[in-house]
C-alpha cells in the first residue's frame, strides 16, 4: 500500500509574485531608448553631410573598429594595403606587380620615344628621371631577410635602355637611393611619397646633369628666394586607405621638415618643362598628403629644383599626346618606374 501523503498546510506553501508591471514612466524610458536606437543612423547620416568626403559615418565607424582589430589582433591589412613589419604600409598594387599577380600593359614609353623624337626635331632634350618603387628599396618590410640590392624586375633594365636607345637621356636613380637609404629614409612608413630628403638628393642629381650638359639654361647666381622651415605631420596616404575615419589612433602620424621657398614660382614662360606626377607636387598641394593647410606650403620638387637652377621651370603634369613644346629647349619627366614598367 502506498504511504498516505500528508496534508499540505496552507501556512507552507511558496508566495507566487504576480507578473511584473511597468509604470508609465519605466515604459516611457523604454519607448524613448527605442527611438533613439532608431534615430542612430539618421545622425551617423546626417553627420556625415558635414564632412568633406560625405562619408557614410554609421559605416565609416564599423569599419574602423573592425580595422583595428585586423591590424593590431591579426596583423593585417586590407585589400588595398598590405601591412608589413615594424608598421610599415605598401599599395597591394607593388606587391602584385613584383610576383607578377597583376600586371598592366605600358603605354607610356612608345609616348616617351615619341615626345623624345617630336623634341629632337625641334632642336629640344629629354631627360627621364626613373624612381623606383618603396617595395623595391625596402622589402625587408615584406619579407623579413638580407637583401643586398633593391628588388627589381628583369625587364626593367631593358626598358630603360631602349629610351636610350632612343636618344631620351635617363637618371636611373635606384641604384643612388638604395644607398641614400643606409643614411636616410628615402620613403615613409606609412604614405606613398618619398621623403623631403630624398627629393632634395634627386633634386641635387638632375641639377648636376643639367648643369653639366645644358648650362646655357642655368644661372650662375643665386636667386633672391624667401626660406621658411616648416614642420608637418600626416598619418600617410596609405594609412587613410586603411582607416579613413581614425588612421592617426590605428597607426599613429609621421612627421616631415619642409623648406618652403618664396620668389622661384613656376613660369610657363621657362625653357624648361618639367613633367610629373604627385612625386613633384606631393609637397606643393595642400591635398597630398604632407601639404599642409589651405595655402600650399611651395616645398617640392619643382621649387628645388628652380632653386637650384637658378630660373624657375614650366610645371606640368605627364605628358599628353600634341602637347605643345614651342620654345623648349629641355623636357625634364619624373615618373616612378612602375609606370614605365607596370
Amino acid at each position: 500500500m502506498k504511504p498516505t501523503t500528508p496534508p499540505i498546510d496552507p501556512k507552507k506553501r511558496s508566495f507566487i509574485p504576480p507578473p511584473p508591471e511597468l509604470s508609465e514612466k519605466a515604459a516611457l524610458n523604454l519607448i524613448r531608448a527605442f527611438a533613439c536606437l532608431l534615430a542612430l543612423p539618421f545622425v551617423f547620416e546626417l553627420a556625415s553631410w558635414f564632412t568633406a568626403s560625405k562619408t557614410n559615418m554609421a559605416a565609416a565607424t564599423v569599419r574602423s573598429g573592425m580595422q583595428w582589430l585586423l591590424t593590431h589582433a591579426l596583423g593585417e591589412g586590407n585589400l588595398a594595403v598590405h601591412l608589413g613589419r615594424e608598421g610599415w604600409l605598401f599599395d597591394q598594387r607593388e606587391i602584385d606587380r613584383l610576383v607578377h599577380a597583376k600586371r598592366d600593359e605600358a603605354s607610356l614609353q612608345a609616348r616617351l620615344i615619341k615626345l623624345a623624337a617630336d623634341l629632337k626635331a625641334q632642336d629640344a632634350s629629354l631627360i627621364v628621371v626613373a624612381i623606383p618603387s618603396r617595395a623595391a628599396l625596402y622589402p625587408e618590410q615584406i619579407r623579413s631577410g638580407n637583401y643586398l640590392s633593391p628588388v627589381r624586375l628583369p625587364e626593367e633594365n631593358a626598358k630603360l635602355e631602349e629610351l636610350q636607345a632612343a636618344g631620351i637621356d635617363v637618371m636611373d636613380t635606384t641604384d643612388a637611393l638604395w644607398e641614400f637609404r643606409d643614411r636616410n629614409m628615402v620613403f615613409f612608413a606609412q604614405d606613398s611619397h618619398w621623403t623631403p630628403d630624398a627629393m632634395k638628393a634627386v633634386a641635387l642629381a638632375v641639377n648636376k646633369r643639367v648643369r653639366e650638359k645644358f648650362p646655357r639654361l642655368v644661372s650662375s647666381e643665386t636667386p633672391i628666394i624667401n626660406a621658411t622651415i616648416l614642420e608637418h605631420t600626416d598619418s600617410g596616404d596609405l594609412a587613410d586607405q586603411l582607416d579613413p575615419l581614425h588612421a592617426d589612433s590605428l597607426l599613429g602620424h609621421e612627421e616631415a621638415s619642409l623648406m618652403a621657398i618664396k620668389g622661384i614660382e613656376p613660369d610657363a614662360k621657362s625653357p624648361v618643362v618639367l613633367h610629373g606626377g604627385e612625386w613633384i607636387r606631393v609637397f606643393d598641394e595642400a591635398g597630398l598628403s604632407f601639404g599642409g593647410g589651405e595655402k600650399p606650403p611651395l616645398a617640392g620638387f619643382s621649387t628645388h629644383l628652380g632653386m637650384l637652377l637658378g630660373k624657375p621651370v614650366d610645371v606640368r603634369g605627364m605628358p599628353q599626346p600634341g602637347e605643345s613644346y614651342e620654345g623648349k629647349k629641355l623636357v625634364i619627366c619624373v615618373l616612378a618606374i612602375p609606370e614605365l614598367v607596370p
